[in-house]
């Protein structure tokens, strides 16, 4: 019996490894967002030194060439849309119609959440698997302007399914060990603690 009880896994041992797990995970997506954040500046940078060259700048006389700036803006547009998109998974804030799930009885509701992520994982899993072709593909060809390889821009696909799937799991595993009702995990921590001071408040006044 105390052989048995010994090789049993501890359920608090086991929770506190998934928390360091979605701590790292949450790290992670931190960096990610300091990152996207860098990308938009260079993208509105880039935008604006080609309206100021070709708006601007020609009617000065002053012959600059800057073909560079659309490519450049575009690439950093998707790599932001696939590297945002896995950080706004982890808190499940991806767009979707909630109505359905909200307005059922809570199982069918829960039950109905966690397919439509299983779902969505199966199409994370796919996206990674055609942005590997196409990372194949991109190898023989290069960029007009930049003559960058397309590799590093069909790499944006295979990068942002890996971190969907990863953001994915890691929102299933949070929801799983706090008890948390899956169908409501897009409500923001401030959010949920400021409802949280609303009733508190209301609660002494209900019974003044």
């Amino acid at each position: 019996m105390q052989a048995a009880s010994e090789m049993a896994p501890d359920p608090m041992r086991r929770h506190e490894c998934s928390r360091r797990l979605l701590r790292a995970v949450d790290i992670m997506n931190k960096g990610l967002v300091k990152l996207c954040g860098l990308a938009l500046v260079a993208m509105v940078l880039s935008v604006t030194l080609g309206i100021l060259v070709r708006f601007v700048f020609s009617h000065m006389d002053l012959h600059i060439r800057a073909s560079w700036t659309e490519e450049v803006s575009r690439y950093l547009m998707i790599w932001s849309v696939f590297v945002g998109g896995a950080v706004a998974a982890r808190s499940g804030k991806l767009i979707g119609v909630e109505a359905l799930v909200t307005y059922l009885p809570a199982v069918l509701g829960r039950s109905l959440k966690y397919i439509a992520h299983a779902l969505s994982l199966g199409f994370y899993g796919v996206l990674c698997w055609v942005g590997l072709e196409w990372i194949e593909f991109g190898e023989s060809q290069s960029s007009p302007v930049l003559q960058m390889p397309l590799t590093y821009l069909h790499a944006s696909m295979t990068v942002g399914g890996v971190l969907l799937i990863i953001n994915t799991l890691a929102l299933i595993l949070e929801a799983r060990i706090n008890g948390k009702d899956i169908r409501h995990a897009a409500i923001d921590d401030e959010l949920e603690s400021a409802l949280a001071g609303m009733d508190n408040t209301a609660k002494p006044e209900a019974r003044a």
